[in-house]
């Protein structure tokens, strides 16, 4: 797993390598690369590294937003220099309006229910408002890590010690349930999409195609 791979790499660091890892981390899911970033976020905030947990809160909202929001912006500028093929931005732009938002704000609810990947692209494709898009990724990002790490940590609380390691491991796997649940009607509701999109602007082709 990648994740778990970043983690290895830089826990002997300490306090700041488990903060490097979640950039990192945090980063590539900006990308859209599978690192679950949730499942990992859990674990290192309620992991015990000498810092006061407000600070280590903190710090850990404020590093995850950054990167994720950085890798949004670098995908954004990418997107806008290079540009996309013409058949791809159409489709982009059409499934945006099939959404119950489909403007700037979206940026926002991404990070609540995911429904667009490489949002950064997204912002460029459809020509948002780039600092009012980011506002509300950014606004997102804090909400949905501010839950998470709160979760976490009142969670860590609640429970007894003797049963904590194993209580740990349930709330970790019900956020990655929950967030591979997301993904997959994500995924599968886009391929719909994209499909009656397609069939909508080329149905000739694909009626030969089903000829052949």
């Amino acid at each position: 797993m990648l994740g778990q791979d970043i983690i290895t790499f830089f826990e002997a660091i300490g306090a700041i390598g488990l903060v490097l890892a979640f950039a990192i981390i945090s980063f590539l899911d900006g990308f859209a690369i599978p690192t679950l970033p949730e499942a990992w976020l859990i674990l290192i905030a309620i992991s015990d590294r000498g810092v006061p947990i407000p600070i280590w809160a903190a710090t850990l909202i404020l590093v995850g937003v950054s990167a994720a929001i950085g890798a949004q912006f670098l995908l954004y500028s990418i997107v806008k220099k290079v540009g996309l093929p013409k058949r791809l931005k159409g489709w982009m732009t059409k499934y945006t309006k099939f959404l119950v938002v489909s403007n700037e704000k979206l940026a926002f609810m991404n990070w609540i229910a995911p429904v667009v990947p490489f949002t950064g692209a997204f912002i460029a494709v459809c020509k948002w408002n780039p600092r009012v898009a980011f506002a509300y990724s950014i606004a997102g990002g804090f909400v949905k890590m501010s839950i998470i790490v709160g979760v976490a940590i009142l969670f860590q609380w609640a429970i007894s010690p003797e049963i904590i390691g194993d209580a740990t491991l349930v709330l970790i796997l019900a956020v990655l349930v929950l967030s591979l649940t997301i993904s997959f009607l994500r995924r599968r509701r886009m391929v719909r999409k994209m499909a009656l999109l397609d069939k909508k602007e080329f149905p000739l082709e694909l009626e030969d195609e089903k000829i052949l």
